[in-house]
Formats: C-alpha cells, structure tokens, sequence
C-alpha cells in the first residue's frame, strides 16, 4: 500500500468528525461582523488556528434558523460536513470540525496547502427572507 492512499483514506476518513452548531463561548464580549449579509455575519474572516477542533464563529442579526456546510481542500482530504439548527439574535455561534490524528498532522506541516471552505444560509422564520454568505478560510499553525 503506498504512503498517499494511506494518508488519503485516514484523512478521508477522519477529515471531518463531527460538528455542532454550539454557542461559541470563547467570542469576543463585543463581536463585530467582517462579512456580513442582511440576516447572517462572520464573526471573523481571518486565518484558523489548526486545532484538535477548528471552529468557524457565525452570529444572526435577527431570529434564524440555520444551514452551515463546511468542507476541508486540500491534497489527499475531501470531506464535507452540514449543520443546522435555529439561532436566537446577537449570540454567537460556531460550526467546527474535528481533523483525526493523521489529517491535523498533514494541516500542521504544511498549512497552506489546506483552506476551510464554509457556505451558511439563513432564514428569518418571521419573514421568511433567506441570506447566504460563504468564505473561505486560509490556516496558521
């Protein structure tokens, strides 16, 4: 068995584990939107920390419910993962994901040939707009 499909199976298989949509605990007291739309926002737009659990930090302007995909690129890692739930106004929320052993060592000795891609879609249920923003995050180590 040659070192790429070995690497390419424990980094499919693990790329991504599980993922909630979780108050993000650990936000900023006063959070401010980088790139925004009408209902949902980033918290953030800069570079993810490579982690035992990376986390992408979202917030709604109103009442809303929720879809969040997130997908690591990169050589020998396809793996995808959606969320979603219902978010009260002004809290902070994340989506994360979990790299197994094998992929946070390929994220660590080289950061930038990995990105994390997220796509998040909100609906207000109250007038039924829908928003969509989407980025995509470059890693540091």
């Amino acid at each position: 068995m040659s070192r790429k499909s070995r690497v390419g199976s424990f980094a499919v298989a693990g790329a991504v584990i599980g993922a909630l949509l979780v108050p993000a605990s650990s936000a900023v007291s006063a959070p401010t939107a980088h790139k925004s739309g009408a209902i949902i926002n980033y918290l953030t737009t800069g570079k993810i920390q490579i982690a035992k659990k990376m986390t992408v930090p979202f917030q709604c302007a109103v009442n809303c419910n929720v879809v969040s995909t997130l997908k690591i690129k990169g050589p020998f890692v396809k793996g995808a993962d959606t969320e979603s739930g219902s978010l009260p106004a002004g809290v902070p929320a994340g989506h994360f994901i979990k790299p197994s052993g094998p992929l946070l060592k390929l994220l660590k000795a080289s950061p930038g040939r990995y990105k994390v891609i997220s796509h998040i879609t909100a609906t207000d249920p109250a007038t039924g707009a829908t928003d969509q923003i989407a980025h995509s995050f470059k890693l540091k180590r």
